[in-house]
């Protein structure tokens, strides 16, 4: 099959290179010119967390451009972009695609799905969530830092025949994908777990796993999951998973070497998807008229850091401060 992956962050990356391995054509989408050139000559890069002792570097051979066009067109479009580019991969998306193209949005937060398919027609959009975990350690070059299971779906709620064929195809290449006729449930089960996890560890500075070894950001982690629920209760979604704390603290473990992509924005100086997830629920929640403190705290912690940017107060004895003593 001929896949386009917009978005060459951690997660787009992975998907590219599993899939490459998998024998299919897989094109890397870049908005940078001079990163995409490095791509399409050196491939992905992926390297399996956990397994220090040994080399399981893989690098693999993908084709990756700046420009949509160039493409030509593509049998699966794969948006993996931050959400505030979701409209830009909109474009580049239906420069791709033909009458039969299916497009698949795995991104984070909430009105990924909408802004697609307000692009490029409400019944061409596939929504998916995935509970892969990949680390960038720089241009075509990630860290597989845990597994779990990838479910897609129409938003109709329809199992059709695309979305069976794409779970097929993503299994076949060592992405465990199910098709789901709620899709819905799914994409809420993945906020809840991002408005616990994402922002906590990020604002902790730690990998996921690390968040279950402490019980005070196992408390704020909790708090944060169980606001959501609220909020996804009142909204009449049902959630994938009875306890979702227990379910949030179980993908902290089977990820646990992840550095999510909100710490990875942080540590880098770019902006987040905040707004799409816990200020998702923010909003969600004030619209139902359902009390969400600990979400808008979170919310107002990270939109602080990434305001103050370049104002950060390096470590004692790091370069730019001497080390003083107490």
């Amino acid at each position: 099959m001929r896949i386009a992956v917009i978005g060459p962050g951690a997660m787009g990356c992975l998907l590219a290179a599993l899939l490459s391995k998998g024998g299919h054509e897989v094109w890397l989408v870049d908005r940078r010119p001079e990163r995409a050139r490095v791509l399409d000559r050196r491939g992905v890069l992926v390297s399996e967390a956990g397994d220090e002792g040994r080399d399981t570097r893989l690098r693999v051979p993908v084709h990756a451009t700046a420009d949509p066009g160039r493409v030509g067109e593509v049998e699966l479009v794969i948006v993996a972009v931050k959400s505030r580019d979701t409209a830009e991969a909109g474009s580049a998306a239906g420069r791709m695609a033909g009458l039969k193209t299916s497009i698949l949005t795995l991104q984070n937060g909430l009105g990924n799905l909408e802004t697609l398919q307000d692009a490029l027609g409400g019944d061409r959009v596939l929504a998916g969530v995935t509970s892969q975990g990949a680390t960038s350690i720089g241009p075509g070059e990630v860290i597989h830092a845990g597994s779990g299971p990838t479910v897609v779906g129409e938003a109709s709620g329809e199992a059709s025949a695309r979305a069976r064929t794409i779970a097929e195809i993503f299994s076949a290449a060592g992405i465990p994908t199910e098709v789901t006729d709620d899709i819905e449930s799914a994409r809420w089960g993945k906020l809840v777990v991002n408005a616990g996890l994402n922002a906590v560890a990020a604002l902790a500075r730690v990998p996921n796993g690390a968040l279950v070894t402490s019980e005070n950001l196992q408390s704020a982690m909790r708090e944060a999951v169980q606001e959501a629920v609220r909020v996804a209760e009142a909204k009449g979604i049902t959630l994938p998973e009875e306890d979702m704390a227990a379910w949030s603290k179980e993908i902290c473990r089977r990820t646990d070497k992840n550095i999510n992509s909100m710490l990875q924005d942080l540590l880098r100086g770019r902006p987040t998807e905040i707004d799409a997830i816990n200020g998702a629920v923010v909003r969600e929640g004030r619209a139902l008229g359902v009390p969400t403190p600990v979400n808008q705290l979170l919310a107002w912690l990270v939109r602080g850091i990434e305001e103050t940017s370049d104002r950060r107060v390096p470590p004692p004895g790091s370069a730019g401060r001497k080390a003083t003593a107490a």
